[in-house]
């Protein structure tokens, strides 16, 4: 089924709405596998996001930097709302690949390319605009 820009939006409009329920703000899980290891928490404003003109989600980040927790690789990521229940997931890729959710300023490796970790003590930076939807 092919949905049009409308339908895009209000669908992507309903889960802001679901993902800003809850006493506190929408958070992003980054994790080292789908339900595995939690290795940082990004906080989202609040509202968590805005409809662009293509009816796609572009997440806004709370205004403070959240702290890495433990160091490890980000191959998955929880939105979960301000409840803490995880609402939607799915990949983590850097900020040059093609997963929905997308972590910047990761190590570069011996082999130039970047190597998706992120470091205890580090601030958690996602790339942006954040789309999703």
């Amino acid at each position: 089924m092919t949905i049009t820009r409308d339908h895009r939006a209000a669908r992507n409009q309903a889960s802001i709405t679901l993902a800003d329920a809850g006493i506190g703000p929408a958070s992003l899980k980054l994790r080292a596998a789908p339900g595995g290891l939690l290795l940082a928490i990004r906080t989202l404003a609040k509202p968590c996001g805005t409809i662009n003109g293509d009816g796609r989600i572009v997440l806004q980040p709370a205004a403070f930097n959240d702290l890495v927790l433990v160091t490890g690789k980000p191959v998955w990521c929880d939105w979960c709302n301000g409840d803490g229940v995880v609402i939607a997931g799915d990949v983590v890729t850097e900020e040059d690949g093609a997963g929905p959710f997308k972590v910047s300023g990761t190590s570069i490796g011996e082999d130039g390319l970047r190597t998706g970790m992120i470091y205890a003590g580090g601030v958690v930076v996602l790339a942006t605009p954040m789309l999703v939807g």
